[in-house]
């Protein structure tokens, strides 16, 4: 077999389509790279009993066949066995001499067959997909909207300086007075406690684990019962009133304040003689049976990284485990149980705090259904965890560590990006029978009623960099789609969470059809909605889509209005000449089509004078521009807070790391205050007319 066969025969596109539909072949270094970096094992066998050799999948309800020749078996006899997830066996055959097998209709979920042919064992897993993801019935009686809010945004009069679950309560209780079906936030991904200033929530330390710097500490039992802890409270009052004035998040700070108070809290947990909390210690160690060694991996990295990390700089190429000592990067089984041993309080500190965010974020969820807001939290999944992450450093082998996702060079980026995370290893998936990726997507979506998956492009393929070369030097290498998309409907169907599918950009047919099959909402983004100078109407905004004015990586409406962003970027010497007065003038056209758009269909008087050059932000203008998102066709709407508040605010500017205070701006309002404001009560009333009348 040739090198370009066997690279195509491992998912590695020979070329692609640009942007500008050009063909670019890949570079011949790069495909030779990954076609090294994903051969199997040299022995080719499965040296661990949990690993398959293949993935099958079929239909629930539906007869379906599986060819032999996937195993490259010959069989002249063969048995199968077939189990469930509860390993109860669901059937028994024996075969002469078969080409395949027929399997019996399944219900949905994951199953094991094992075929017994010439003396040898082999395991296949089975994935019975349903025929669509999770459909929640509100969407089939009316179109629903929510607010969307960066959790750590949230200004009030009780957090430490940081918005956190009590907040998400307070805003669930404010928001469904109004109608609201859903209150979406950013990832709640787990960082790194270590370096609290590497707050990017999509670049974390584990997607499966949660960030505790959220936790409401007042509210625990530990700290109702504690005296020490409410003497420790009041001695810290100013400072915790100076974090709670402060424009930025200070993370740094703040997580030195929660981890000391946390850390007065475990111990008063741990030698309270008091029947709650002696109940709580046994809820907690069932806790930690149920989730197993890889609970304990994450709190003993969590551990020796508060050791390494005490003179380190915040970089992105010795954070985590990548700057640690050399015979802590890479751990023997041994010596990891030796290190858990030594570290045994310690590790148990920081699972007890997983302990606690799992309870609090629960007790959020439950309360959305308590009040009657059907879809509850919208949660956000990131791409991958970061290189320095307690995800790759807990399973090495399940990543390609010398390789990194990006994006190919376009026109407005015309070297492309390198976003340093490392992808998964496909093969390793694939033996494995998927199980990291059903783990990582059941901890998600079993607190959240909606959950939206970042660059769901991902599923079919990446543009990887190997190691050490730029993003033009990259490859787009195909993943396993149709097993990941299985497993997405499995695990949306189980927790009844709907999916949606981050899906901007240039998406090939097979993506989109993929998607629409299985009903996962589209991602539609109004301010890049504009095709040939003009807005689309409400009407003819996608149905089964998201939509929402703008995400996380644009600036809010009246930043996007005044071009704040822009001059950021100038400032920051981002963009310059002709590039910045290109984007200037793009800005402009684009104000004056949405300008346009709304005379047209009636939001603005049809004499309206507007000129988008001269006009500024008004109240008038935010109103009608979320009537016009409001009124749209789309199945579900996203709010966002900082655009109700009429603020211009970028809380990430793309390109800009230490330039720019990415992940920390916080509204401009007090929590309470903004669901007293009659602009804003008007406001929400008006949204709310709009998505709560029956689907025609």
């Amino acid at each position: 077999m040739s090198e370009l066969q066997q690279a195509a025969q491992l998912g590695i596109a020979l070329s692609y389509y640009d942007i500008e539909g050009r063909l670019i072949q890949a570079k011949e270094e790069t495909l030779q790279y990954f076609t090294a970096l994903f051969q199997p094992s040299p022995d080719g066998k499965n040296k661990s009993t949990k690993q398959f050799h293949d993935v099958f999948v079929m239909n629930a309800q539906e007869r379906a066949i599986y060819e032999f020749q996937r195993l490259a078996l010959s069989p002249s006899a063969c048995e199968y066995q077939l189990f469930d997830e509860q390993n109860k066996l669901c059937g028994v055959q024996t075969l002469s001499d078969p080409k395949s097998l027929s399997l019996p209709p399944l219900e949905a979920g994951y199953y094991l067959l094992k075929l017994k042919c010439n003396d040898a064992e082999y395991r296949i897993r089975l994935l019975v997909q349903p025929s669509t993801a999770y459909q929640p019935p509100l969407l089939e009686r009316k179109k629903a909207w929510g607010l969307n809010v960066q959790l750590y945004s949230l200004r009030s009069t009780r957090n430490w300086g940081i918005g956190d679950f009590a907040d998400l309560r307070n805003l669930i209780k404010s928001a469904v007075k109004f109608g609201a079906d859903f209150i979406g936030i950013n990832p709640l991904h787990l960082v790194y406690p270590a370096v609290p200033e590497w707050a990017s929530p999509y670049s974390s330390s584990s997607r499966r684990w949660l960030n505790c710097i959220y936790l409401d500490i007042e509210s625990l039992p530990e700290y109702t019962l504690s005296k020490l802890a409410k003497k420790w409270r009041v001695e810290h009052n100013e400072q915790i009133e100076q974090l709670r004035k402060a424009e930025l998040v200070d993370y740094a700070t703040v997580n030195q304040l929660k981890q000391s108070a946390l850390a007065l809290l475990f111990d008063f947990f741990n030698r309270s003689k008091s029947a709650q909390i002696a109940a709580r210690r046994t809820e907690f160690n069932v806790f930690v049976e149920n989730q197993g060694e890889a609970l304990l991996y994450q709190g003993l990295f969590n551990v020796l990284d508060s050791i390494e990390h005490v003179d380190l700089p915040e970089n992105e190429n010795q954070i985590g485990w990548l700057g640690w000592r050399k015979e802590w990067q890479h751990l023997t089984s041994k010596k990891r149980k030796a290190l858990l041993k030594e570290h045994q309080k310690q590790v148990y500190f920081y699972a007890w705090q997983q302990w606690l965010a799992e309870q609090q974020l629960a007790e959020a969820e439950s309360l959305c259904l308590t009040e009657g807001m059907q879809l509850g939290i919208y949660g956000d999944l990131a791409v991958n965890s970061s290189r320095g992450s307690s995800d790759v450093w807990s399973d090495q082998k399940l990543y390609c560590i010398n390789a990194s996702v990006g994006a190919p060079p376009d026109p407005l980026g015309p070297v492309g990006q390198n976003w340093n995370l490392p992808p998964y290893n496909p093969n390793q998936l694939k033996r494995r029978g998927f199980q990291p990726v059903i783990d990582m997507l059941r901890a998600n979506m079993r607190h959240f009623g909606v959950l939206r998956i970042d660059h769901v492009m991902g599923l079919f393929r990446l543009w990887l960099i190997p190691e050490g070369k730029t993003a033009a030097d990259g490859v787009y290498v195909h993943y396993p789609f149709n097993e990941l998309m299985a497993i997405l409907a499995i695990e949306s169907q189980r927790n009844q969470c709907l999916i949606i599918g981050e899906d901007l950009g240039t998406v090939p047919d097979e993506v989109r059809s993929k998607l629409k099959e299985f009903q996962i909402l589209s991602y539609f983004v109004v301010y890049f909605s504009n095709q040939n100078g003009e807005f689309p109407q409400g009407k003819d905004f996608p149905v089964n889509a998201f939509a929402t004015i703008g995400t996380h990586d644009v600036p809010s409406l009246a930043g996007f209005w005044h071009c704040r962003d822009l001059a950021l970027f100038a400032q920051l010497d981002v963009l310059k000449d002709d590039l910045l007065k290109a984007k200037y003038d793009q800005r402009l056209t684009d104000k004056q089509a949405l300008l346009d758009r709304l005379r047209l269909d009636g939001y603005l008087p049809a004499d309206y004078q507007g000129d988008a050059l001269n006009m500024a932000m008004h109240d008038n203008l935010n109103l009608v521009i979320h009537r016009y998102l409001a009124e749209s066709a789309s199945q579900l709407v996203g709010v966002q807070l900082e655009n109700l508040l009429n603020q211009e605010v970028s809380f990430n500017l793309p390109g800009t790391s230490t330039e720019y205070p990415n992940w920390r701006k916080k509204l401009a309002v007090n929590l309470d205050d903004i669901f007293n404001d009659e602009r804003i009560i008007a406001l929400l009333k008006t949204i709310n007319y709009a998505r709560s009348q029956p689907k025609s």
